[in-house]
């Protein structure tokens, strides 16, 4: 009598995993067509190479018939579905020759099979073809597999009152791919494949399952590994395949879409059932509820034997099993050894919110000590158990860079229970013998975040890049010490890990090699959360808040003893708070060593970050300048303040970079950096804007013209003369400095002209050679202003586009004139005044001869002679001498004012050398 089930269930495939022997296939050389769906017809003629019935059509049976006698090589022989045909296969439950191809036991259960193939073939259904049975009068497979190199493609709803399909002693080489088998109609299914003894090198991929009846613990299975035998089972895969036993629905003999069974199941659960080689990958298992997953075990001391175990890259989400405790783990091993390579890799166990206490546990019996026992649990992740991983017995097994769920079960903060505890709720339990209990390293005080690792510290490298970015923490591990504990000894490799609370949720890295008594690990936090695959609640974990930057949470360390060939695995040790933020702090000054003021052309300021920059986001366009005009800015409105280069500082591993800024003329240049513009390694932006204590640097402007300003009488022929030149400190120019100069309206418009439009300061030159400005003779307002403008250009990029100081001639008809009256004195007794000197000296007259060394003092005369435009006073008149020696180097006096017609009198005194004379007067 079966029982009515309410849960539906569902199988899908996804990548993976043990390589299995495939047929050399041949092209095809007999191409048979389904025509008919009838269940009965048989082949007329099996071994002609034509599929026929009685009535002249080919049926499933008729073409494998035909196909069976055929025996043709591998890939030869192509069984497919005739275009546009589809619809189920009624068998009829009658076991009989007639009606059945096989009619004695295929397994413990299935007393025949529909369908028999024996020889190498391809059968394709194209998931238009299905077999589904109305009763369960006779148990039965579908498909008996008992012969070698057979492809089944494309297997859509293939059912039966027992098995789908039985992978006979004889079968060899045998590939299922693509499709899928759905209980709906009723509850006769129990099993989808049965692997009997003997059968090797068999893959199931890419197919999607729901449903089968379970009727008992060895009796029902999605695969199902029936022994009588010792003949070892070889090569098994299951890879790519989609399990989802959805709520709802139920299991009758009218509805099987809530039945449900195991995933897999052993008959027996002992040492009868030899696997060697199975593996269970890429695959995605859901709801998994009052069914076993890999129960290997069927008590404490006996189970299948077990080598090359591989189940890997898989999902197993939302799972409830069927019972609890060590015996009903979600992978339960079997007790005793393990032959070979066997890992448990990259898989989601994730329990749902009751069922199996712990998802694996293995007693390994024996082992003991250093012994390797061929295992390894590796880079899984685990949520909802109350105790993930059990050993016992099992001498050394890797278990490393496994990550918890906040649901799973450990021991309350600081959580030093974790480290050696045994029994309960613990992440990692090593058990008796197991791993010699060895003790893990553990940290001794809070992890903290830091802008770079400090000096010696070791660099934990992550297993994945992180998405979102990372912040640098650090921290300080101790090697443990004490009685009562097992030490580990040599070198050893410390996985580091993140939790919220109390558990691992996050693997951040490893270090290796680690062999001084304490030691501090520099690791990366990531930002932002961090997907936990599978978990309900929550869905993620975060040690960086994306938005603050604040770091929050715990670190612990799992230590593993660099043993060959395989790692001595501690369990986990207590956890230490991490601190800090992960939001880069700027500052932005004045470079070191940048003079202020300068006249070099590049102004130097350092961005200095708390954190590491990443370079990309550091650019021109996130420097703000403002340029103040100076007293020396010559054009306000061409200052062009503007950011040249961003360039990270060498060794300073982002946390410094060198801006370089420039302006056109002499300016007071500041630099900021507003909030939100750069982003440091971890994917942060800085929140707040750069703050500066020093951020203004003055650039003066080198270029000068030596008279800016003058008078300029037209018709004058020798006109007046000026130079461009560099202020005195300037950069020595290693290009030429080429001017070009140009003349305003007004200029033009009277005549102004230049003795060269194109002057150039040559390279380590000061200035250019003087450049004369002549207007021509003509009428003109007096002070007409007539300015000469100038650009300068040159591969100098210190003087290149510089403003360069104008020039303004004022203009005038006639020569504003002063006459100037030059008399020598003799002998002269009082020199204090002009006066004094023509009252007590003798007047020199023009051709005598004075005596060398003779004193002499000269009286100069000014008259202001200035007629027409010039009817004015003249004021700070500069009487010079070309003979330095006289006045104060050439400069004999000055007279404030001087009207038309009016004179005054200044004077010098000097001694005559060899050959000298004097010159009565002189203009």
């Amino acid at each position: 009598m079966r029982l009515v089930s309410a849960v539906t269930a569902c199988v899908g495939l996804i990548a993976g995993g043990l390589l299995v022997a495939a047929p050399a296939m041949s092209a095809p050389s007999h191409e048979l067509e389904i025509t008919s769906l009838a269940f009965s017809g048989v082949d007329q003629a099996p071994g002609d190479g034509v599929c026929r019935t009685a009535d002249g059509s080919c049926t499933l049976r008729a073409a494998l018939e035909e196909s069976n006698a055929l025996n043709g090589a591998p890939g030869a022989v192509v069984i497919a579905v005739k275009p546009g045909l589809s619809g189920i296969i009624r068998p009829v439950m009658t076991r009989s020759t007639a009606n059945w191809m096989q009619t004695s036991a295929v397994s413990t259960w299935d007393d025949g099979a529909f369908y028999r193939i024996t020889a190498p073939v391809t059968l394709d259904l194209d998931n238009r073809v299905s077999i589904i049975p109305t009763s369960e009068s006779t148990e039965a497979a579908a498909f008996e597999i008992n012969g070698p190199d057979v492809a089944l493609k494309n297997f859509r709803d293939i059912l039966s009152s027992g098995t789908s399909i039985v992978m006979g002693e004889q079968a060899k080489r045998i590939s299922l791919a693509g499709g899928s088998t759905v209980t709906k109609e009723n509850y006769y299914p129990e099993r989808f494949v049965v692997y009997r003894q003997g059968a090797s090198d068999i893959s199931v991929s890419d197919y999607e399952l729901q449903g089968f009846y379970h009727e008992g613990q060895q009796t029902s299975g999605l695969f199902l590994f029936n022994a009588t035998t010792a003949t070892p089972m070889k090569n098994i895969s299951i890879a790519r395949v989609k399990v989802n036993y959805t709520a709802g629905g139920v299991c009758n003999g009218s509805d099987g879409s809530g039945c449900r069974t195991n995933l897999t199941t052993f008959s027996p659960r002992d040492a009868n059932v030899v696997l060697d080689g199975f593996s269970f990958t890429d695959s995605t298992v859901r709801n998994l509820n009052g069914a076993t997953a890999f129960k290997f075990s069927n008590n404490s001391t006996t189970g299948v034997r077990l080598s090359n175990l591989n189940i890997s890259g898989n999902q197993f989400l939302n799972s409830v099993g069927n019972g609890t405790g060590d015996e009903y783990a979600f992978v339960t091993l079997p007790p005793g050894t393990l032959s070979g390579e066997n890992r448990i890799s990259r898989n989601d166990f994730v329990r749902a919110t009751s069922g199996q206490t712990i998802a694996i546990s293995w007693d390994g019996l024996t082992r003991t000590g250093t012994v390797p026992s061929g295992l390894s649990i590796t880079d899984n992740y685990f949520d909802g158990y109350e105790s993930s991983i059990r050993l016992s017995r099992n001498g050394l097994t890797t278990v490393s860079g496994n990550t918890f769920g906040t649901r799973s079960g450990s021991q309350g903060r600081p959580a030093t229970g974790e480290e050696t505890g045994d029994g309960g709720s613990l992440l990692v339990d090593n058990g008796t013998e197991s791993n010699q209990t060895v003790s893990t390293w553990y940290p001794t005080a809070a992890a903290s975040v830091v802008a770079a690792p400090s000096s010696g510290a070791m660099v934990a490298a992550p297993r994945a890049t992180f998405p979102g970015g990372t912040c640098t923490a650090e921290i300080t591990v101790a090697k443990p010490a004490g009685s009562g504990k097992s030490v580990p000894s040599g070198p050893v490799s410390l996985d580091l890990y993140w939790t919220a609370d109390r558990t691992a949720e996050i693997h951040l890295g490893r270090v290796t090699g680690v062999t001084a008594a304490a030691a501090s690990v520099a690791f990366s936090l990531p930002v932002g959360p961090q997907p936990l695959a599978g978990a309900t609640v929550p869905a993620s974990a975060q040690a960086v808040n994306a938005t603050t930057g604040d770091v929050s949470g715990f670190v612990r360390v799992q230590t593993h003893v660099e043993t060959t060939p395989q790692l001595t695995s501690s369990q986990l040790s207590r956890t230490v708070a991490v601190t800090g933020n992960c939001r880069p702090t700027l500052m932005l000054d004045q470079a070191g060593g940048q003079n202020d003021p300068t006249m070099s052309r590049d102004l130097h300021y350092t961005l200095r970050s708390s954190l590491p920059l990443d370079p990309s986001t550091v650019t021109a366009d996130d420097i703000q300048l403002s340029a103040a005009a100076t007293a020396e800015t010559l054009d306000t409105g061409r200052l062009d303040p503007r950011v040249i280069a961003v360039t990270p500082v060498a060794g300073t591993n982002g946390l410094e970079f060198d801006v370089v800024a420039r302006v056109d003329d002499s300016a007071s240049v500041s630099a900021t950096l507003a909030a939100g513009r750069v982003t440091s390694t971890s994917g942060l932006t800085n929140t707040a804007a750069a703050v500066s204590a020093d951020p203004r640097v003055t650039f003066v402007n080198p270029l000068q013209v030596t008279s800016p300003r003058f008078t300029l009488v037209t018709g004058d022929e020798k006109g007046k003369s000026y130079s461009m030149m560099l202020r005195a400190g300037a950069p020595v120019p290693t290009s030429p400095l080429i001017f070009s100069s140009k003349i305003d309206a007004v200029g033009v418009a009277h005549g102004v002209g230049l003795s060269t439009s194109t002057p150039i300061i040559a390279p380590g030159a000061r200035s250019t050679e003087s450049i004369v400005l002549q207007a021509t003779d003509g009428d003109v307002t007096a002070n007409t202003e007539a300015t000469i403008a100038a650009t300068v250009a040159s591969e100098d990029e210190n003087y290149d586009g510089l403003v360069v100081p104008s020039v303004s001639a004022f203009l005038f008809a006639t020569d504003p004139t002063i006459e100037i009256e030059k008399r020598a004195y003799a002998d002269v007794a009082d020199a204090s005044t002009p006066a004094t000197i023509e009252q007590t000296g003798g007047p020199v007259l023009t051709g005598a001869r004075l005596v060398d060394g003779q004193a002499v003092c000269f009286v100069y005369t000014v008259t202001n002679r200035s007629a027409d435009d010039w009817i004015t006073s003249l004021h700070d008149i500069v009487v010079t001498d070309s003979d330095l020696r006289l006045g104060a180097r050439g400069v004999i006096g000055s007279i404030s004012q001087l009207a038309v017609g009016e004179n005054a009198r200044v004077a010098a005194c000097g001694t005559i050398v060899s050959n000298g004379t004097a010159d009565g007067w002189g203009r």
